[in-house]
């Protein structure tokens, strides 16, 4: 009956979306949290067998229904599969399915459209099922645990990321359905911290979570309060690179490890990372290869548009591809890279054209103490602004700083410096981007 519905239906994307929270209410609970918590300490064989079965029914599911695939008269081995089938598929990207968005659906799945923010460039839209936000959402809150503290649904959770006040709205508010605590990251200042102090503290919250940029804005801030105690046992960040240097100034402040977090918005493959800093990946989430260092994702999720060896162009450490990695924190999901270096534009380019990941760029911050921030724009001509915020002048260390840069990007790139109190977010992700990249990739 629901499939019938969702077929005279299918031409508006309400009903699905419908359907989505009402699967969301259902599903969304500790039962199902657990059990997803229990796959992360399965043994190797049962990761695999999952992985197997999963990937079979998409690769079903895209050489019988999808038109792209179709079209390729793929031979697949269903009798005796293997993750191997995966190697006879093609490498995709957005550009590819962007040109015929429709031949990448089957034409017997319904979902809800989605789109990632369009902050490189046009929007990217693609189609999920009504029960991805779910698994997406389980996916996610499992990887919220350490010896401490284990998240329960319904825990409150201090959020410094995506809440945008209009005007004559608090900066700071409280979903009470869902207990969770925002703190809009455009207002967090000296005028204001009292305030977000105090609404930490009621919050009672054990969990923050946040944008890289907006945690280590908070912390800079709490740094100058004398006495501040808090209840946090676990930080989780995502969506922007996490520098080395601003994980350290962050975890020395709050006393803890910050939990980084990966995925895109298409939800084809993430990372959870652990206790002991590794990044594992969601085995039963997507398959991740590595080539050329970006990240090649399958996922093995999305029935309503399969998208299978999609290349995200992020830049991964692969130092540990082809070690067969024990992690002693308790989680067996393999561990395929040593670290994230960069989301597909945090990209910088020399001017004979080689490509530097702005994570290089952390270690210029070495004993900079009076450097908060810093945002590379790079232009047509290759020449660089760098914006820096400071919480105090000190021209040696821009100097220095300055020189750094030259030395990973070359002398023949000119390269300014610009003070600033504030560096502004992207106004359409809201994210503060280490790199704004004008040139021609």
């Amino acid at each position: 009956m629901i499939k019938s519905l969702i077929k005279h239906f299918n031409k508006s994307n309400f009903l699905i979306i419908v359907l989505q929270k009402f699967y969301y209410i259902l599903f969304f609970n500790n039962k199902n949290l657990n059990r997803y918590r229990k796959i992360l300490k399965y043994s190797k064989n049962d990761i695999n067998l999952i992985q197997r079965n999963k990937l079979k029914t998409v690769l079903y599911e895209a050489v019988n229904f999808v038109p792209f695939y179709k079209s390729l008269d793929l031979d697949i081995d269903f009798e005796n599969f293997t993750l191997e089938e995966l190697n006879k598929f093609p490498i995709i990207d957005k550009k590819i399915i962007q040109e015929k968005p429709k031949l990448f659906l089957s034409s017997r799945r319904y979902g809800i459209y989605n789109s990632t923010s369009g902050s490189s460039g046009t929007p990217f839209k693609f189609k999920i099922g009504f029960s991805s936000l779910t698994k997406e959402s389980l996916t996610f809150f499992r990887s919220l645990y350490n010896p401490n503290y284990t998240y329960e649904v319904g825990d409150p959770i201090i959020i410094v990321r995506s809440y945008v006040p209009k005007a004559g709205e608090p900066i700071i508010k409280c979903d009470i359905k869902n207990n969770h605590w925002y703190i809009s990251p455009f207002h967090i200042g000296s005028d204001n911290i009292k305030l977000i102090i105090d609404f930490i503290n009621k919050s009672k919250a054990k969990i923050m979570r946040g944008y890289p940029s907006s945690i280590l804005i908070l912390t800079t801030e709490l740094e100058k309060v004398k006495k501040f105690k808090h209840n946090i046992k676990i930080i989780s960040t995502s969506s922007e690179m996490l520098l080395p240097i601003n994980r350290k100034r962050i975890e020395t402040f709050w006393n803890l490890k910050v939990l980084d977090y990966y995925g895109q918005n298409e939800n084809v493959i993430s990372f959870s990372q652990c206790k002991n800093g590794n990044y594992h990946n969601n085995d039963d989430y997507g398959i991740v290869e590595i080539k050329d260092n970006f990240l090649i994702g399958t996922s093995l999720n999305n029935l309503v548009m399969p998208l299978i060896r999609y290349n995200t162009f992020d830049k991964s450490n692969r130092s540990f591809i082809d070690e067969k990695i024990e992690c002693d924190c308790g989680n067996t999901f393999s561990i395929p890279l040593k670290s994230i270096d960069g989301r597909n534009d945090d990209i910088l380019i020399k001017k004979d054209g080689t490509k530097v990941s702005t994570a290089n760029f952390s270690t210029a911050f070495k004993n900079l103490n009076s450097i908060d921030q810093f945002q590379f724009i790079q232009f047509e001509n290759k020449d660089i602004t760098v914006k820096l915020k400071l919480n105090e002048l000190n021209n040696n260390h821009i100097e220095e700083f300055r020189q750094n840069s030259i030395e990973r990007l070359g002398e023949d790139i000119s390269i300014k410096i610009e003070i600033v109190s504030q560096i502004k977010r992207d106004p359409i992700t809201q994210k503060i981007k280490t790199t704004i990249q004008k040139a021609i990739l």
